[in-house]
């Protein structure tokens, strides 16, 4: 799975980090609970594969505030996955970037995490795969965290949704109708699926308690332990 960032947004990959945060509402709760559930599920020394992990920010979370954990982000896009080793390099060995889909096998491990990528997957059956793939993978007692946009398929609440992420926007400078060209432009390659049917794609991937652990607007953090 190819992926370009900078093709793909229309912006510098230097700048990511920081327009990331005038597209996505809750951007930095959205991290922080990431990481705030792996310190109370995960082992302390702890093995967490961060998948299409981009520029690191969601990895340099989680091992600023867990100083014993390692992290290992997958991503196949060179220009993100340089900025991130430069990133993480003040954590060591603690910290590795490589260059592999999601949709490959995963390793053994006691945590898999996403921040904003697993929406590059653009049909349902396929995410049911990588989903089971996770379980797999997982150790007993391990956890699933994916953080990304959901938004119902069905109006009203699809029209409103998206309303009230342009609007979000909006505090940030970006004007209602450059929200909606840019919504526009993503769906060439993001797929928001509804709440419901991620959580149920999850349950017959295995987890049994599928689970919403942040939600705010369109963004969620959702997934399941082992």
């Amino acid at each position: 799975m190819a992926h370009s960032v900078q093709n793909h947004l229309h912006i510098a990959v230097a700048d990511y980090d920081r327009v990331i945060r005038t597209y996505i509402p809750g951007y930095e709760e959205m991290l922080d609970t990431v990481a705030w559930w792996l310190g109370a599920i995960v082992p302390n020394d702890g093995k967490v594969i961060d998948l299409g992990g981009g520029t690191g920010s969601l990895a340099e979370a989680i091992l600023s505030r867990l100083p014993e954990i390692h992290v290992e982000i997958w991503d196949v896009d060179p220009q993100m996955m340089e900025l991130a080793r430069g990133r993480l390099s003040s954590f060591g060995n603690r910290a590795s970037v490589t260059e592999r889909s999601f949709l490959e096998k995963i390793d053994p491990c006691d945590a898999v995490v996403a921040s904003i990528a697993l929406h590059h997957i653009p049909k349902m059956e396929t995410k049911r795969d990588v989903y089971a793939n996770i379980y797999s993978a997982l150790r007993t007692r391990g956890i699933f965290l994916n953080a990304d946009a959901t938004i119902d398929d069905t109006e009203p609440g699809r029209a409103a949704m998206y309303r009230w992420w342009s609007r979000f926007m909006n505090t940030k400078g970006i004007f209602e109708t450059e929200a909606y060209k840019l919504f526009d432009e993503w769906a060439a390659e993001d797929t928001y699926q509804p709440l419901t049917d991620e959580l149920a794609a999850l349950g017959k991937a295995g987890f049994r308690r599928p689970e919403v652990f942040w939600k705010f607007g369109p963004m969620t953090v959702y997934g399941g332990i082992k």
